[in-house]
Order: C-alpha cells, then sequence, then structure tokens
C-alpha cells in the first residue's frame, strides 16, 4: 500500500468532482490527509478483510462499485448495499459487529482515510462536513427504500426502482433520459433478491414495452420514463404499462 502524495490527489475524483469530499478541504488539510491515508486498487471479486477495516475502517470510493454481502452458512449470498464513486464508507466499530464483507463487482479505486485525519477536517471545515453528511444521509435513505422495495414490490417493479436510482447516482455526464447500469446482472439479482434469468426476463419486458432501449450492455435509455416511474411507485392498473402481446401484467409475480 502506497502514500497518496497530495499532487496525486489532483488527478482523483475525490479531488476533482465538486461535490466530494477533497474539494471542500484546503490545501493544507489535503496534505495532511494524503500523507496519512492510503490508496488501492481491488479487482473483481477482491474483498477488504477484518483486519485491514480495522487499521483502515473510512473508505472512500473513486471508482467503481464495491458491494456489502452477506453470506450464509448454506452458501446463499445477499448484497444489501452498493457504493459508487464519491461514497464514503465509515465501517468504525465493526469488530463488534459482523455486518457483512466488502467486495469489488469490477475494477475499484479507493482511498483509505487516516481516521484521525478524517475527524479533524470533519471537525474544522463545515464544508467538508457538509459533504460527509449528505453522503451518509443519502446512504440511509437509500438503505430505507430498498427495504421497502424487497419486502412489497414485484420484480419488474424492484427493476424499474433500481434504474432510477442508477440515474440518480450516476457521475458520467449523459443525456437526460440515458442510465448506466454499473454492476452485471448477477449482481443486481443479488441485491434485488431476484434470480438472473428474472432480471433479464424484466429488462426483456420493458424494452419490449417500449419503456426502455438499450444501447450497448450497460447503458439504457428511457422512453417512457413516466410509465416507467409509474411501475417503479407500484401502479399495475394503467393500461400504458400492460405489455402489448397480453392483456395482463408480465413477470411482475417472479421473484
Amino acid at each position: 500500500m502506497s502514500t497518496l502524495p497530495a499532487v496525486k490527489c489532483q488527478n482523483c475524483t475525490l479531488y476533482t468532482e465538486a461535490g466530494s469530499l477533497c474539494a471542500q478541504i484546503t490545501s493544507d488539510e489535503l496534505d495532511n490527509l494524503s500523507e496519512k491515508s492510503r490508496i488501492a486498487t481491488l479487482k473483481r471479486g477482491e474483498s477488504i478483510d477484518t483486519e485491514e477495516l480495522l487499521m483502515w475502517p473510512i473508505i472512500a470510493i473513486s471508482s467503481g462499485v464495491i458491494s456489502l454481502q452477506h453470506l450464509l452458512e448454506d452458501g446463499r449470498k445477499t448484497i444489501a448495499a452498493f457504493f459508487m464513486q464519491g461514497d464514503i464508507i465509515d465501517m468504525r466499530g465493526i469488530s463488534s459487529r459482523n455486518r457483512g464483507h466488502l467486495i469489488a463487482l469490477n475494477k475499484v479505486n479507493l482511498c483509505r482515510l487516516s481516521p484521525a485525519a478524517f475527524e479533524t477536517i470533519i471537525e474544522t471545515n463545515t464544508d467538508a462536513q457538509h459533504v460527509v453528511w449528505d453522503n451518509l444521509r443519502k446512504q440511509t435513505y437509500r438503505a430505507i427504500d430498498h427495504s421497502a422495495d424487497l419486502a412489497k414490490k414485484h420484480a419488474l417493479e424492484k427493476l424499474a426502482s433500481f434504474i432510477f436510482e442508477c440515474k440518480r447516482r450516476q457521475t458520467v455526464t449523459l443525456s437526460e433520459n440515458s442510465v448506466t447500469i454499473p454492476v452485471r446482472r448477477v449482481d443486481l439479482a443479488e441485491y434485488l433478491g431476484m434470480q438472473p434469468e428474472t432480471v433479464s426476463r424484466c429488462f426483456k419486458d420493458l424494452e419490449e414495452r417500449g419503456i426502455i432501449k438499450f444501447n450497448g450492455i450497460s447503458n439504457i435509455r428511457l422512453l417512457k420514463a413516466p410509465t416507467l416511474r409509474r411501475i417503479a411507485n407500484g401502479d399495475r392498473n394503467a393500461d400504458a404499462i400492460q405489455h402489448p402481446s397480453k392483456n395482463k401484467f408480465k413477470v411482475l409475480s417472479f421473484g
């Protein structure tokens, strides 16, 4: 693990993106944080073990997607959360409770922040403090929304909600109706509590209805965003969201 010189921070999205933590701090604060923090790159499937988290419990994501995964005794796996560019993961206190494993879903660039330097910054720099609070607040809201999706929504509704989640979170400038799906379908299935085949059927169903259109493997265009929003909100009574070939809702009951 190498020390992160401040000069390298200037090429990192955590510094260059206006809404990120390091973009809000002074040069002296950046130098201090850089000197005491560490950078790392993870490949898909690599995890951050508990010992590393005890030493470096605060992680900022520069690029890529990290998942918080739980593995049951019988081998069943679930993904509780996705962390993406700009997210700050605070795992302090993990030694007292099993909170799952942080596993990369693609190539991930991250910075392990010094807890002492991090605390000093957010105690004295109100702009940085607001960024951190806003980040953690959004994580809480996403967790609440996700728990509601898993508890009550059908497969198509959950997928529609996730598409809007991706649209809200994407940092790359795209056209107004373009959305990038940043994870593989097998990982998305674990997050939504579905089978990968069900995820594929739901995507196909939305495309056949003319609601979305694929522009490559991971990018979609929203052709009927209001209709997709109605599906995400659980409206199954509107004619506009019925499948064109069948006078009933398709794939909504698949789990």
